[in-house]
């Protein structure tokens, strides 16, 4: 079974809902099962989140980035996309829609990816 990781801010975190139904659906593949944080940590301080986050960022083969319009602006983000990167992760920007903010600096430069299904579905499986 292939492990997705979501990360994006907590304000956003009804796109992760979202596309956690879409895995469960069957939507982005077979045997495609969507992970990411469903409780706000940020509270606990950098710390806590790595501690609280890091296995499931470990058992995770690719890394689903929820790019709203303050993304960029998320500590929490930038770390899990950078430890993913460090790991090996595949990381894939995922547009929020109606949204226009940057994505983390550590991907401006990739191509973003709409947040659709079938969209989300092919970027996978690259």
């Amino acid at each position: 079974m292939k492990s997705v990781f979501c990360s994006y801010k907590y304000e956003d975190k009804k796109w992760k809902d979202t596309a956690e139904s879409w895995g469960n659906e069957g939507r982005l593949g077979h045997n495609v099962r969507i992970t990411g944080e469903s409780e706000d940590v940020r509270q606990g301080g950098r710390n806590a989140m790595k501690d609280h986050i890091g296995p499931k960022l470990r058992g995770a083969s690719d890394v689903l980035v929820f790019v709203g319009d303050n993304t960029h602006n998320s500590t929490g983000v930038e770390y899990e996309v950078q430890y993913a990167k460090s790991h090996g992760k595949n990381v894939i920007p995922v547009r929020i829609p109606g949204t226009a903010g940057a994505a983390p600096k550590s991907i401006r430069e990739e191509s973003m990816v709409a947040f659709e299904p079938n969209a989300i579905k092919r970027a996978l499986k690259k």
